[in-house]
């Protein structure tokens, strides 16, 4: 890898190609977590995000078809959280406003679950832990399959989450969207260093397998 403060040439976070490996999927035993794809945040990330909203899609689809076990998290404020009363952010994803509501595409269906949270880390002061146990989703056991927005910021946060909890943590790459150019490329480096690579897998959409899906997946071309 590069120096990481030489920006010539390159992204200075970029890491050599990687083949993807195949992952087979047990519906009882692994979670899809998507994070943050909501309309105001959605807006934010640009026209790049909307192939990683159909990618999604499809992937929660999958998840859908086999009785999966789904966790959308939801970032939410008020009017008096610290990120405007003290640090003078302009309000946004503010509760019950419609930027705060999930994309079109990914709105939750009954029985699915929804953590909300006030910060980048969907642990902190929030219901993920007792959502994962009555899921029955279990530490050094299963698998959480995390996707969403953004890729070194929320996405990143909830991948650390799992994986400081010893769950086994999967990132589809084409299911995550930085807003910045160097935001995915520095999370994705994250993920596969040594500090993480022991339970935290990159890998492709595609290349993720539920043993009832009998043939094998054709992956979509990039947008």
């Amino acid at each position: 890898m590069k120096d990481r403060n030489d920006t010539k040439g390159g992204n200075a976070w970029e890491d050599a190609p990687m083949g993807n490996m195949k992952i087979e999927l047990q519906p009882e035993s692994t979670g899809l977590v998507i994070v943050d794809m909501q309309v105001e945040g959605c807006e934010r990330h640009g026209p790049g995000v909307k192939p990683v909203i159909g990618n999604i899609r499809r992937l929660l689809d999958r998840f859908r078809a086999v009785n999966g076990k789904i966790i959308h998290v939801q970032s939410v404020r008020t009017k008096d959280h610290p990120e405007f009363t003290v640090f003078g952010r302009p309000y946004g994803l503010l509760l019950g406003s419609p930027g705060a509501d999930f994309v079109e595409e990914l709105q939750p269906l009954p029985g699915e679950k929804v953590v909300q949270k006030t910060s980048h880390d969907c642990f902190y002061k929030t219901s993920m832990e007792a959502v994962l146990e009555k899921l029955d989703l279990r530490t050094c056991r299963d698998k959480v399959v995390v996707t969403g927005i953004g890729s070194s910021n929320c996405v990143y946060h909830a991948v650390i989450g799992f994986h400081i909890r010893n769950y086994y943590s999967i990132v589809p790459e084409d299911c995550i969207h930085g807003v910045h150019p160097q935001s995915q490329p520095f999370a994705l480096h994250q993920f596969r260093s040594g500090a993480y690579n022991f339970n935290v897998t990159v890998t492709h959409s595609d290349d993720l397998q539920f043993a009832s899906e009998s043939l094998p997946l054709q992956r979509a071309s990039a947008s």
